[in-house]
């Protein structure tokens, strides 16, 4: 410390050399990690003689859009030798038959693409009705405040929803609602609408409001979508007919 402060201007030249050269380091990981070698090395040899062309991708998406329940399709893309596509499904689409769509990507690859690359399929909900219901909590769960039920996802901007609503009636209602107050006491169920291209889909959630009770002090939101399926990713290595499903990939 004391050599430190008696050369200040030493001691501030070398702390600026050491940070430099652990910038100069860091930039000749990130950019020359691999000694100047390809990242993916030697495992890319051959993928000009089995490209996928863009033909192919269109006509995938087409197909997997043709499908009632998908609403949306990614650009399918290769990073290194894995084809990726990711599919978004209506809210009321059942695993089982989300897991279906990858036989249309395999059918779209040749033998030998199938051969040559494996394939990752992620697919996953929108999820348009999902309620959220905010305010006061007791230690049981029990709203002591007024609470406001929303929405999750603005739904007026989202342009694959053709219609929503909320209601207090189980009775399908477009009333293009997005919140709803809770402002009595009571044992209340809040109903959600929505509809698109692949169907329509209702969420509910229970408010249970006691404003006599005081001890809840901190505001919370509770979402109603608790038991969420997706999303799933469907892995299968090339040269293999079967996909290995998993959540965490």
């Amino acid at each position: 410390m004391r050599f430190m402060r008696k050369h200040k201007l030493t001691t501030f030249i070398i702390i600026i050399y050491i940070a430099i050269i652990i910038v100069l380091y860091f930039l000749y990981k990130l950019f020359m990690g691999s000694n100047g070698l390809p990242v993916y090395g030697d495992r890319l040899d051959g993928i000009d003689a089995v490209p996928i062309t863009q033909d192919q991708k269109d006509k995938l998406v087409a197909d997997i859009k043709s499908v009632a329940s998908v609403i949306k399709v990614s650009e399918p893309h290769l990073s290194g030798r894995t084809y990726n596509i990711v599919i978004y499904v209506n809210d009321t689409e059942s695993v089982a038959n989300a897991k279906k769509l990858v036989d249309k990507v395999t059918a779209s690859l040749t033998e030998e693409q199938n051969n040559f690359y494996d394939v990752q399929v992620f697919i996953t909900k929108r999820y348009a009705c999902t309620l959220e219901a905010t305010g006061i909590v007791d230690e049981d769960g029990n709203f002591t405040s007024d609470v406001k039920v929303k929405f999750k996802d603005d739904l007026s901007k989202d342009k694959d929803t053709l219609g929503y609503g909320l209601s207090m009636s189980k009775d399908k209602d477009y009333n293009a609602k997005s919140t709803i107050d809770v402002t009595t006491d009571g044992e209340f169920i809040v109903y959600g609408y929505t509809k698109d291209k692949g169907g329509e889909s209702s969420c509910s959630i229970k408010i249970v409001k006691n404003s006599e009770k005081t001890k809840g002090v901190a505001t919370t939101t509770i979402d109603s979508n608790t038991g969420r399926v997706m999303p799933i990713i469907g892995y299968k290595k090339k040269g293999s007919n079967n996909y290995v499903w998993t959540k965490d990939r």
